[in-house]
This record gives structure tokens, sequence and C-alpha cells, in this order.
């Protein structure tokens, strides 16, 4: 799609027929005639072209380059009969060596025939390099090119490799644009070269209807005037393309007003960003489920994303209703530092079935319903250099909410009781504020579908002393993902992820800020929330492979581990760590991958795990 394509047809005679221009002194090939003279053949078809035997070949005008290199350039040798167009081509072939200003060919007469005789004018000795209009690179890096035909007699084919040289360094490392566009010979022998380095005179923005111009343009760091960098925009317009705006990115390139500048034209075709989903369903606890959804991810065409969520269990009988509600807000740049700002407030209940507490009477109970409210503001910033390219970030989250824990009622859910023994407080009510630090980085190519690079996060969380909840948060997840050798858009992916809740003084961690197996802690293979502790510990390693369009495969391996530091309940031990593997498919939509993968621990056959986005 961004490639820039150069013809070099006819470079070699394009480039002398310049130095004689710019030399003015190599006028078009001629045959000088000394007497007796060629004579020409007539124009009538039928009258072949007269030859001369040629006696003997001389060259005359050379001075450091021997006739011998001359005259085993040609393939004219003594006693040949030969015709005027045959000289013409040896002359051609004497001045490709590229050492010569001026090839001219004359005869004269010998004894049974004629004396072929080459004069010749050398170049002049190079004695420097001048090299006016290069910015990007300084210009004694570029003379070291020429540096070994200094003293020696100029060769245009050397002078040609060396240019050529010199423009790869530029197009290597995405000056794609830069070329040699005046050579010179200056007095003393000084070659002149005048570098179009290709600057950039603009930037059109073709195909925004919603998305606001300056939305795409924050993203972009090559500006007016700068010189014109592929690799700088190929990484700009992976950003534009990371926002999850557009379905697709073209470029193409339009001649500017001078020579040496480029107008570049970025086509964006807009995708949908806006979602509005009204659905049902049906669970074991909730019985039918009613959601809507409205979600708009490039609110007013300006990036900011608006959301707002409602579920709602047990339609059709009011004893079992649950209502879960959240609205959400984000704004990835709140100033030029490109902070973000997110705000989100909620009211959560739902049913926990997975969540283990101690009875009073020393047994495990398991399930109750969770509910939460709450709200939560984050901000975030880049670390390091330029807030657009860098690759390090780091967030503050502040989040204050009430939970409460209720039993189970197999009659009628409106009549629920505090579950006193899974809550910090003991009345089945808890109130928790704490602070979020993370540091973040992130270099993937595509942030929905990554084939290289890194995506590591660390979080501490602080539960605050004015709350009921009093303990430390940690998290860690490390992801890698590298292109596959020798097999195309294969990816290999590894993933580590660990979490801990800890309490310098043993203090109680409810049941309901346990880590569980499920989500993207799931040991595929093994059933939802199998495991839990106050600590976990899990591994993964993807071959992703294409399939065909929109279908991808993957075959994975995940292994385990969930503990308690204090509890006999869970306790640390390698022999408990628990692994699964097997295959799954992807289906790639403007949201992200559709999951579906089928796991096997190695004991209890497949068992299916659907999703939204890749796992890691």
């Amino acid at each position: 799609m961004m490639q820039l394509f150069r013809s070099e047809k006819g470079f070699h005679w394009v480039f002398l027929a310049l130095f004689c221009a710019l030399l003015g002194a190599a006028p078009a090939l001629a045959v000088e005639k000394a007497t007796p003279s060629i004579p020409v053949p007539s124009a009538s078809p039928a009258v072949a072209e007269p030859k001369i035997k040629v006696t003997d070949i001389a060259v005359r005008g050379n001075k450091s380059v021997s006739s011998e290199t001359i005259l085993l350039s040609i393939p004219i040798r003594r006693g040949d009969e030969v015709t005027r167009q045959q000289i013409v081509e040896s002359l051609e072939r004497i001045y490709g060596l590229g050492l010569f200003m001026d090839v001219r060919a004359g005869t004269e007469p010998t004894p049974g025939g004629e004396r072929l005789i080459f004069n010749v004018v050398e170049n002049p000795p190079l004695e420097g390099v001048s090299i006016k209009g290069a910015t990007v690179f300084k210009a004694e890096d570029l003379q070291k090119f020429f540096l070994p035909q200094v003293g020696k007699t100029m060769n245009f084919k050397e002078v040609q490799k060396s240019i050529k040289e010199m423009e790869a360094k530029y197009h290597e490392a995405g000056y794609v644009l830069a070329r040699v566009g005046d050579v010179q010979i200056q007095p003393g022998g000084i070659l002149e070269l005048k570098v179009g380095e290709g600057r950039l005179e603009s930037i059109k923005l073709a195909g925004l209807e919603e998305t606001q111009d300056y939305v795409v343009r924050r993203e972009l760091t090559l500006k007016q005037g700068d010189v014109f960098n592929l690799n700088r925009m190929s990484d700009d317009l992976r950003r534009v393309y990371n926002l999850n705006f557009f379905e697709d990115i073209g470029l193409k390139y339009e001649p500017g007003t001078t020579p040496d500048s480029v107008v570049v034209v970025v086509n964006l075709k807009e995708k949908q960003t806006g979602q509005f989903n009204m659905s049902a369903g049906w669970s074991t606890r909730d019985g039918p489920l009613g959601m809507l959804s409205l979600r708009k991810d490039n609110f007013l065409g300006r990036a900011q994303s608006v959301g707002a969520d409602l579920t709602v269990g047990g339609l059709l009988d009011p004893k079992y209703r649950n209502v879960t509600t959240e609205l959400n807000y984000f704004n990835p740049w709140i100033d030029q530092e490109h902070t973000s700002l997110g705000l989100s407030g909620y009211a959560r209940r739902y049913n926990n079935f997975y969540g283990l507490f101690n009875n009073p009477d020393g047994t495990i109970g398991k399930g109750f319903i969770e509910d939460r409210r709450g709200g939560m503001i984050s901000m975030g910033r880049p670390l390091f250099g330029d807030p657009v390219t860098s690759t390090w970030a780091t967030s503050l989250r502040l989040r204050g909410e009430r939970i409460g824990i209720y039993q189970f009622n197999p009659t009628d859910w409106r009549v629920t009781e505090p579950l006193q023994a899974a809550s910090s407080t003991g009345t089945g009510w808890d109130t928790a504020y704490s602070a979020a630090i993370s540091l973040k980085q992130d270099t993937r190519d595509y942030v929905l579908n990554p084939n290289k690079g890194w995506f590591n996060n660390y979080t501490v969380e602080q539960y605050l002393p004015f709350g009921d909840l009093h303990f430390t948060r940690f998290q860690l997840d490390v992801n890698n993902y590298q292109p596959m050798p020798f097999l195309k858009d294969n990816t290999f992916a590894v993933g580590l992820k660990t979490g801990t809740n800890f309490s310098t003084s043993q203090n109680f961690i409810p049941p309901y800020e346990r880590f569980y197996s499920t989500g993207n802690n799931l040991i595929r293979g093994w059933d939802e929330a199998q495991f839990s502790g106050n600590s976990f510990a899990l591994g993964s390693v993807e071959w992703r492979f294409p399939i065909v369009n929109v279908l991808s495969g993957v075959a994975f391996a995940d292994s385990g581990l969930f503990w308690d530091q204090t509890s006999s309940r869970e306790p640390f031990a390698w022999n408990r760590t628990r692994s699964g593997y097997g295959l799954g498919i992807r289906v790639n939509t403007p949201m992200g991958p559709l999951r579906l993968d089928l796991g096997t621990n190695g004991r209890d056959g497949f068992k299916p795990h659907f999703s939204i986005g890749q796992k890691f």
C-alpha cells in the first residue's frame, strides 16, 4: 500500500549524457576523418555499406589510461574489414569506460589499408567531492562513498556507483524520495553533487466525514517542511489505525511545487464506531435476561468514547431480578501532553457463583449475590520523550465503592440476608476506597491483533485506611509477540501474569476480591472459576496462524496456580499447578477477534471457551 517505485530504465546513458551536457566538453559522438576519408554509404538499400581494411589501430591523447585498456574494450582487431557503424559502436564502448570526456575516431592511409585512430580526452583527476543540500546526514559521511576514487582519473561509472550507494543509504533509512539531482565538475577536479532529499510540502487527509481533522494530525510526527521518511510515516499511520476508527488507510504521493518537494495524500476509510445493542438471553440463575447497550467510540469525531449499559435479569419474575447499570467516559487527549481522563459510575448487582467464603461452622460456602455501587476516575500520561511516540505511560486511578454481599434465597431474591461471613466488617456491607498506579509499556504493532512487540503492565493498588478494606494488590502482566520465521503472518505469543493480595497485618481479604480463573485468567481446558486464591500465576503460549480471509487459528497451552498465603484452604504447592492445551479459531471483526477455544486438561475431554478479543 505504501510503496514508492522509481524507474531506473535508461539511467546509464542519461547519466553519461548529463555529464556531457554539464561539462560542455562531450559533443555527440562523431567519427573524425583523416585523409583518405571513409566513404558515406548510399541511402539505397540495394547498395551495401562500404568497408575499410584496418591495418593498424592507434590511441592518442591518453595519459593515465593505458592504450591496452582502451583497445581491449573494442571488438575491432588489426586485419578486420569494418563499416562506419562498427567504428561508432567502438566509440560508444570506449566512452562507456567512464574515463573520458570526449572520444573521436579518424583514419589515415597505410600500405594495404587504413590506420584506425581513436582520439581521447581523459577526465581530470578527482581531487575532492562537494555535496550540497544534505541535511539528514553529514556531508563528510556521504563523501566516504567517493574516497577510493580521490586522486585517480575520474571514472563516470564509479561515480555513478557511488551515487547509487549514497542514495541507498538514504533509502535504507526510510528517505525514499532522496536522489542526486545535479552533478557538475568544478575547476580543480572537484565533483559537485546536489542532493534533493524530498521535503514534505503538505499532508492532505481524504475521506474524513465524522472524524475531526486534528484527531488524525495529532498522531502524525511528520510535519510540513520535514524530510519525508517512509518508515516514520508508516509508524504514524499505524498509530492512526490503532485508534480503531478506520477500516483502511492508504497513502499516495503528488508532486510538490518544487522538484524537491512532495505532497502526501492519506486516504482514510472510516468505519462504524457507534454501537446500539438490544438483546436477550437466558441464565440458569437469572432466567430471562434483557440487555441494552449504547457505545460511541469516536464521540463527535473527537476520539472520545462514551458508553451506557443496562442489564436486567429475571425479566419474567421480579423475585429473581438483578439490575446492572454502568456509565463510562474516556478522553485520550485533554491537553497537549497527551494526558487522558476516564470516568466511570456503576451499580452492579449480579450472581457470583464462584465466590468462596468460610461459614461460622467452619464449612466453606460457595456463591453469593454481589452488589457494587461506586465510581472511578483515572488519569494517564506518556513517559519519556515525545508524548505521541512514547511507548511508556503511567496512570493513576481512584476508586470508591460500596459492596454488599447477600446470601442466595432460593424462593425470593428480593428477600436477601447479608452474608456477614463474606464481608470485612461482618455486616454484609463494606465500603472501599483505593488508589492504584500503573506503569505500562506498549510496543505492539497492532493493538487488536498484534504480530510483534511487547505489552507489559505493572499495577499497585492500595486500599486506603478510611475504608473497610486494608490490603495492597500487586499485579504484573508481561506479553511478547514475535513473527514466526519462514511462516508469513504467523505469530508466536507468550504471556505471563501474576497477582497477589498482600496484607502486612494479616487483615481479612473478602472473597469478592480474590483472583478467580475466569476471563483472561482462565486455564483453558478446566471449568470456569474452578480455581481461586489471594495469589495466582498464569503462563500461556500461543501459535497464531491464518486460515482464510478473516478466519485464523491458534494452538495454545496454559499453565497456572492459584493459592492463599495465610490459609490452609488453598495453600501454595507446585503439585497444585494445573495445565491445559488445545486449539481455537478467531474471527477478526472491527471490535476485535471473536474467540472460540477448545481446551483439555488431558483427563476430562474438551471444554469450549468463548470470548471477545485475544486472551493476551
